[in-house]
């Protein structure tokens, strides 16, 4: 016998363990990773990595939240589906940040 919403449940862990290793495979992609090229430009294949990584457990985050908001407001588990999407949000406003400060610099 199914309790109504065990379905939304199941799929939110599983999104969530994906997110999970999306954003965690991110730091050790940009770790493992081989840096190429020349001058200026060496190492930026890390970076690459490491943002193609982030960009998946982005799009995870969205879906992560899209499934927590059937949840009522309040509820613990629609409160943790924000994690994912703040922790995103926190990485543009870092990158936005940096890159405001290079350039008044």
């Amino acid at each position: 016998m199914e309790r109504n919403g065990d379905g939304r449940v199941l799929v939110l862990m599983f999104l969530f363990a994906l997110w999970l290793l999306a954003f965690g495979y991110s730091f050790v992609a940009y770790t493992t990773t081989e840096a190429t090229g020349d001058g200026f430009v060496r190492g930026v294949n890390r970076v690459g990595a490491f943002f193609g990584w982030q960009g998946v457990a982005g799009l995870l985050a969205i879906a992560i939240w899209g499934v927590g908001r059937r949840w009522p407001k309040g509820s613990p588990v629609r409160r943790m589906s924000l994690i994912p999407i703040g922790l995103a949000l926190l990485l543009v406003a870092g990158v936005v940040g940096v890159i405001v400060w290079a350039r008044f610099q």
